[in-house]
């Protein structure tokens, strides 16, 4: 009767007869194994506070809340991230020292970065009195006068005494730009001649300009380094006038505004002349000036060598005096007039109207901010050192040109026949 039932509920699908395997168990699937971050390389790897720089290696993920960076066990901004780079802001007062990742629980080290802290001085290209290309630290010239730095970071150089015109690029590489023997002549890169080119300037299509002293004119260099003369023809004088028609007596100073128009010191007419994209030359102000430099106002600078003190021109022509006492030399820290400069020669300005001046016969670096406020920066009696302020020295300063987006300026070191860095707050 039991068997009839057994079979009958099989029939009827209401019975499962037990199974003779045991079931198979289902294994837990294990979590994602998650790579640690690695770092490879910074770059650059060395600067000032508030650089910028690529952090580059592998597994960084995408998500920022969970990265930390630390330069020297100071913490940075990170400013964006992927999976195999971030960027970040190198802190202030953070030193040189390891830089160190954190992902969550994970810390790594990598490369280490060389913090330059404000006001230290590097000679950037060139180690004596002579002529040789090629590597920054092995190049020489033969005393620089001006220095110009392009978009692309590539510094010219005016190489007076060798009737040259150099080129530093970013990686330390120096090359003749233009000219080789003394003259003067039309051309491009080597077969233009110079006779004592001695300041320079660049527009904004990248044409640079220089007083070409001893020729008493006006250069354009174009981009690809052919060389013409936009105004003067080699003979001194004093004449406004076209292109050849003009005259000026040893140009010395130099600047462009953004449209392309320079301003140029005619030292010894005693003059800051207007030159036109055209050439036309026609006389700004009738005062003796060395070094100029413009800001984004309009405002035009000009240092007084031989009466030590600094000015301004307003874009309407209104005259002023920023700093240094009207033809009293001497080193004085102070504002206004209560400052005393040296023979102060190259001039440039910042984006927040900041002045540095090349202090050239107190052989320092000075600064004065928009309310005339004058500070010393580096360097120290005549000499060739590096270093953090007055730790610094250079040998009568002349030229400068601004780099701010990376908190430098650089500097044609006379005597010293070097262009050396100095970084800025």
């Amino acid at each position: 009767m039991k068997m009839k039932f057994m079979a009958l509920c099989l029939m009827a699908g209401l019975f499962v007869l037990p199974s003779c395997k045991k079931d198979k168990e289902t294994t837990p699937t294990p979590p994602p194994v998650v790579a640690n971050p690695t770092l490879r390389a910074i770059s650059p790897a060395a600067g000032p506070k508030n650089t910028l720089v690529a952090i580059s290696g592998t597994n960084f993920g995408t998500n920022s809340a969970v990265l930390k960076v630390f330069f020297n066990n100071v913490q940075a901004s990170i400013q964006s991230v992927n999976d195999t780079l971030i960027t970040a802001l190198v802190p202030v007062n953070a030193g040189t020292g390891t830089v160190k990742l954190e992902k969550n629980s994970t810390s790594v080290s990598g490369p280490a970065f060389d913090y330059y802290v404000t006001n230290r001085v590097l000679t950037y290209a060139g180690n004596g009195q002579g002529f040789a290309d090629g590597n920054a630290a092995a190049a020489q010239f033969n005393v620089v006068s001006g220095v110009a730095k392009d978009a692309a970071g590539n510094l010219f150089v005016c190489d007076r005494d060798n009737h040259r015109i150099r080129k530093v690029t970013p990686q330390g590489v120096v090359s003749t730009f233009a000219g080789g023997t003394m003259g003067f002549a039309d051309g491009t890169g080597a077969a233009a001649r110079f006779n004592q080119p001695y300041c320079i300037t660049i527009d904004g299509a990248g044409n640079l300009y220089v007083g070409d002293r001893i020729n008493h004119s006006i250069r354009k260099i174009t981009a690809a380094g052919v060389v013409t003369t936009l105004a003067g023809n080699g003979t001194a004088g004093d004449a406004t006038g076209t292109g050849s028609a003009a005259r000026f007596n040893e140009p010395i100073g130099i600047v462009a505004d953004p449209s392309g128009t320079l301003y140029v010191a005619d030292y010894i007419n005693q003059k800051i002349r207007k030159v036109t994209t055209a050439g036309v030359v026609t006389t700004y102000q009738n005062i003796l000036a060395f070094g100029l430099a413009l800001d984004a106002a309009g405002n035009l600078y000009g240092t007084g060598y031989y009466n030590h003190f600094i000015y301004k021109f307003s874009p309407t022509g209104a005259y002023s005096v920023i700093a240094g006492s009207n033809g009293n030399a001497g080193i004085t820290d102070g504002t206004g007039t209560a400052a005393l400069f040296n023979f102060p020669s190259g001039i440039t300005v910042d984006g927040n109207g900041n002045l540095y001046v090349c202090d050239a016969q107190n052989h320092r670096i000075r600064k004065i901010t928009p309310a005339g406020v004058v500070t010393t920066l580096a360097g120290n009696d005549p000499g060739v050192m590096d270093g953090i302020g007055s730790g610094a020295s250079f040998d009568t300063p002349l030229g400068i040109c601004g780099d701010f987006a990376n908190n430098a300026v650089y500097v044609a070191d006379f005597n010293n026949s070097r262009i050396r860095k100095l970084i800025v707050d």
